[in-house]
């Protein structure tokens, strides 16, 4: 009997139970398609997101051919693809469900100063502190790209010179594994010779991102990029003017 039919046999006389694994995956799939199509159709158009779809199904359909042929027990063969389908949901669905709003203040200095909703950042009491006000020079609204996307993006300069890239007022699509770049270029939708910043905080509320040393925001047009790392997809920028 060849691997094949000795496999279809043993599928023939599978408990159905067996498929709730795959019916839990795509239920919970289905749900954010329908929910989230812009954001979910998204991943489409990344090849990382392709290649990463496609792996991780060829591993599923082969492990499951695998365990169908080697282990006899129908339970021990459930419980490691339920968990495989959770881990999926967990790292695919629950973050576009999951809002985290981080709300801080802009100061002088190089610190931030953060209400009760976000982690403290203190600056060493040996690092002097710039007693100018920071002057706002650039400024434009955020705009989602295949996400929702709101709130305003603005550039201050500081008195020693430093910029700081304020997010303010703003809510983003959640999602997972958020960073901010800045991208040389008007209205760019990829990180290509782009310079990350930091990871988003938070999808929402006020955070400023301090601007690495010699990195000009003053001369030309540059984009502020919001980028899933997992997916390698664009969820929202904005080109401050």
């Amino acid at each position: 009997m060849s691997t094949i039919e000795g496999t279809m046999r043993r599928w023939r006389w599978s408990r159905w139970w067996e498929l709730v694994p795959e019916a839990v995956l795509a239920g919970g799939l289905g749900y954010f398609f329908f929910d989230e199509m812009d954001a979910a159709t998204s991943a489409f158009k990344s090849g990382r997101a392709v290649t990463l779809m496609i792996g991780v199904a060829a591993a599923w359909l082969a492990a499951r051919l695998l365990l169908w042929r080697l282990v006899r027990w129908p339970v021990l063969r459930l419980v490691p693809f339920l968990a495989g389908g959770l881990a999926i949901l967990a790292i695919v669905v629950l973050p576009a469900y999951r809002t985290h709003t981080v709300v801080e203040r802009l100061r002088a200095g190089p610190a931030l100063e953060s209400d009760a909703s976000s982690t403290q950042r203190s600056t060493p009491e040996a690092e002097p502190v710039a007693s100018a006000a920071p002057q706002l020079v650039r400024s434009s609204a955020f705009r989602g790209i295949d996400h929702r996307a709101r709130g305003t993006v603005n550039v201050y300069r500081r008195g020693d010179g430093r910029h700081v890239i304020g997010l303010e007022d703003f809510d983003i699509q959640p999602g997972p594994d958020y960073d901010v770049y800045v991208v040389p270029g008007a209205d760019r939708t990829n990180r290509d010779a782009g310079t990350r910043i930091d990871d988003l905080r938070g999808n929402a509320g006020t955070q400023y991102y301090e601007v690495p040393a010699g990195l000009d925001l003053e001369s030309g047009p540059f984009t502020v990029l919001v980028w899933c790392q997992t997916f390698g997809v664009p969820v929202a920028n904005a080109t401050p003017a």
